[in-house]
């Protein structure tokens, strides 16, 4: 009975002497699966999956005698040139694992070779990196730049197309203010004559007093003091818009320029010249039928005379060049010059607050003189 403890004591030490070794040589059997498995892929061309069969021995199976073997392959197959999926950080990692295993000195020296070549990598990747975002940052600037161009050249054209609208609306209102003029001198022809037919009941004395004072009465008032204003803003162009616009509707508007301390810059829309007070009352009274209920009359007797001509053409030509300039001018039938249109700009209550847009003309290269309107 003691004998067969005995023997049973020895045999169980035995079998926990085998069961390591028999442990051992399971881990051998499947790290060897996985090492043929790799290798079968990498015959394939597989290399990506090669590569992570090949991790998978030297992440499981550290203690066999495949895990050096795998580890290397683990690293050179992730930056493989064939490899479609080349991973520069896995391989790195490994190569750090495969420095720190019991290596010969040309084992070594290749592996930190192929580490000094990935970190040169890396490092040329982050610098591409850094020039493909500043070529981004540049196209991107140059992108934004066409499209400034672009809207540049629309609005060269919305303006010249502008423009060339000015220019029309300008010459239908001269015609307007022309064919205005020749109306009031054909009525106050008209009312001469009809004085001038009337029968003396007086004495020669008499006579040559009353037409005399006759004379005098019918002599043509060649001045429009007085205008109505309609609007008033702080925006130069509005203003100038608004004029056209009228000048379309057969009203012959105008823009002055007005400076109001505390205030600032100013731009009064005008319409019309008169003689009288009463006659821009009337045409004040149509004007607030017309979509003008603000308008009232005002007395502005002074004006900038920029050129004064029968001929047409040179005037238009004037006239153009001031618009170019941002001024808007109007034209005023002058019979004391043989019936010579003037070109007037702004009209104004004295002719000091006249001499100052004078001085701005003559910057601009125009001769400008202060006139009564």
């Amino acid at each position: 009975m003691e004998r067969c403890n005995v023997i049973v004591i020895i045999l169980c030490f035995l079998l926990a002497g085998c069961v390591p070794q028999f442990r051992g040589l399971k881990l051998e059997s499947q790290a060897r699966s996985h090492m043929e498995r790799a290798a079968a892929l990498e015959d394939s061309s597989s290399f990506h999956q090669a590569a992570q069969e090949y991790a998978i021995v030297a992440e499981r199976y550290p203690s066999t005698s495949y895990y050096k073997r795998s580890v290397w392959k683990a690293a050179l197959l992730n930056i493989y040139p064939a490899n479609s999926k080349i991973d520069h950080s896995a391989a790195l990692f490994w190569l750090n694992v495969y420095l720190g295993l019991s290596l010969s000195s040309e084992e070594k020296e290749e592996a930190a070779l192929y580490v000094a070549m990935l970190e040169h990598v890396d490092g040329l990747q982050s610098q591409l990196s850094s020039y493909v975002a500043e070529k981004d940052k540049l196209l991107a600037v140059t992108r934004e730049q066409c499209r400034d161009i672009a809207t540049g050249t629309q609005r060269v054209k919305k303006l010249e197309a502008e423009l060339a609208q000015v220019r029309d609306e300008l010459k239908k209102m001269k015609e307007v203010d022309v064919r205005m003029q020749r109306i009031k001198d054909e009525i106050n022809s008209s009312k001469s004559n009809e004085l001038a037919q009337k029968p003396l009941e007086l004495n020669n004395d008499e006579g040559n007093t009353q037409q005399l004072s006759r004379h005098n009465a019918l002599k043509p008032q060649d001045f429009f003091p007085y205008t109505i204003q309609v609007s008033s803003g702080k925006n130069k162009e509005a203003s100038i818009l608004e004029a056209m616009e009228s000048r379309n509707k057969g009203n012959s508007g105008f823009v002055s320029h007005v400076y109001i301390p505390e205030k600032g810059d100013w731009y009064r829309v005008f319409m019309g010249f008169y003689r009288t007070v009463e006659e821009a009352e009337k045409a004040a009274v149509e004007l607030k039928k017309q979509m003008y209920p603000h308008a009232f009359v005002v007395k502005m007797p002074f004006a900038i005379q920029v050129g004064i001509s029968s001929k047409d053409e040179e005037l238009k030509i004037l006239e153009a060049d001031l618009r170019s300039k941002g001024y808007l001018a109007y034209s005023v039938l002058d019979r004391l010059y043989n019936n010579k249109i003037r070109l007037l700009v702004g009209a104004f209550p004295t002719e000091k607050e006249a001499a100052i847009l004078t001085e701005e003309l003559q910057k601009e290269g125009f001769k400008p003189t202060v006139v009564q309107r």
